[in-house]
C-alpha cells in the first residue's frame, strides 16, 4: 500500500470563518503591517482581533459632558470680547468660574481613553 502524501494536519484546526469587508486603503495597510509582522494577513487579523483592546463608545451621560463643553465654547468667545473691551481682568474672573467644570469635564471624559 503506497504511503498517503500531502501537508500533515495542523495542530489546532480552525473551526469557524470570520469575514468582512475593508476598502482599498485598509486593505493595503492591512497588509504592510501583516508583512511587518512577519506573517500573513489572515494570522495579523486573528491576532489583532485576539489580542486587541476596543474603546468603548462614550455614554450618554459622556455625550452630555461634550455638549456642555461645547454650550461653553460661547461663553468662552464672550470671554474674549469682554477682555477686549473691558481689559484682562474681567475675562478673567468669567474663567475662573467656568474653568472648575471645565477640567473636571475633560479629566473624567480622558480618563482610560
Amino acid at each position: 500500500m503506497a504511503k498517503l502524501k500531502g501537508r500533515p494536519p495542523k495542530e489546532r484546526k480552525q473551526e469557524k470563518f470570520v469575514g468582512f469587508f475593508v476598502t482599498k486603503v485598509q486593505y493595503f495597510v492591512i497588509q504592510q503591517k501583516a508583512a511587518k509582522a512577519g506573517v500573513n494577513i489572515s494570522d495579523y487579523m486573528r491576532q489583532a482581533a485576539v489580542n486587541a483592546q476596543v474603546k468603548m463608545k462614550w455614554t450618554e451621560e459622556e455625550r452630555g459632558m461634550v455638549k456642555q463643553l461645547i454650550g461653553m465654547a460661547g461663553d468662552i468667545h464672550r470671554m474674549v470680547e469682554v477682555a477686549e473691551r473691558e481689559g484682562a481682568t474681567q475675562a478673567a474672573l468669567l474663567f475662573v468660574s467656568h474653568r472648575g467644570v471645565m477640567d473636571s469635564i475633560i479629566n473624567t471624559l480622558c480618563h482610560d481613553r
